[in-house]
């Protein structure tokens, strides 16, 4: 390795690749991360704005950067603010989404153990109930309901399109990022948390995986398949992309 080469590793080593830049105009901490990236680009969560840069590029650009994005930065952080409030928790008091409906949660030291709707409310009990109890209680109860309605639907579709034959199996699994995955083998995967949503976008992700079944990607002519079905399926991806943050637990 060359003098050179060695002297400009150790340049890349002092560069500091965690910052604080004092913004007075953004009302949360503004992080600066640099990496052997090429541009700038800006990430908003609910409490921080992260900046990330290349290695070498000084803080001038960086900050103007920033300023001149300020306006998209606030209002992204008020949409991530207020999902973050809107986000399921699983206490007393606070508010449930199910099938589109705002019920009252409720976790109560009562028999029978499991969830019982009433009017308004959304009742998760157990003699003895705890917070992890309640969870396990939910999670159970959303569980069977895939397993009840998610499988034979799947079937049904895949036969009705005739491709009934590719499908080999469906599997459950709570992911972070996707309500569900079809593979080239024909394996069909849901979140159990979409058991939450409207019956409408629940069939539109059966629609969405079994269709893929037909098509291993998101081609137009994928689309026109999805839209044979479900023609409504752009109304539910929106219901999705608006209320999926109240869905989580």
């Amino acid at each position: 390795m060359s003098v050179q080469m060695k002297a400009m590793k150790v340049l890349l080593r002092r560069q500091p690749d965690h910052e604080i830049l004092e913004l007075e105009y953004l009302p949360v901490p503004c992080e600066l991360k640099r990496s052997q990236r090429k541009s700038l680009a800006v990430h908003v969560s609910h409490n921080r704005v992260e900046v990330r840069a290349p290695l070498r590029m000084k803080r001038t650009p960086i900050e103007l950067f920033v300023q001149k994005h300020q306006r998209w930065i606030r209002k992204k952080l008020k949409e991530k603010q207020r999902k973050h409030a809107e986000k399921l928790t699983l206490a007393a008091g606070r508010h449930i989404l199910y099938k589109a409906q705002e019920w009252q949660l409720v976790i109560r030291d009562q028999r029978p153990t499991g969830v019982v709707l009433e009017p308004g409310r959304f009742c998760i009990q157990a003699p003895g109930i705890t917070d992890p109890k309640a969870k396990k209680i939910l999670t159970d109860w959303l569980k069977l309901k895939a397993k009840e309605y998610l499988p034979a639907r799947t079937q049904a579709l895949a036969q009705y399109l005739g491709v009934d034959h590719k499908l080999k199996e469906v599997v459950f699994r709570k992911t972070r990022s996707k309500w569900g995955h079809c593979t080239s083998e024909g394996r069909i995967q849901y979140n159990w948390l979409i058991m939450l949503a409207p019956d409408g976008v629940i069939d539109y992700m059966i629609c969405h995986e079994v269709c893929h079944l037909l098509h291993m990607n998101h081609s137009p002519a994928f689309w026109d398949a999805v839209a044979s079905v479900c023609p409504d399926y752009q109304r539910y991806v929106g219901w999705l992309k608006a209320n999926e943050h109240r869905l989580w637990f």
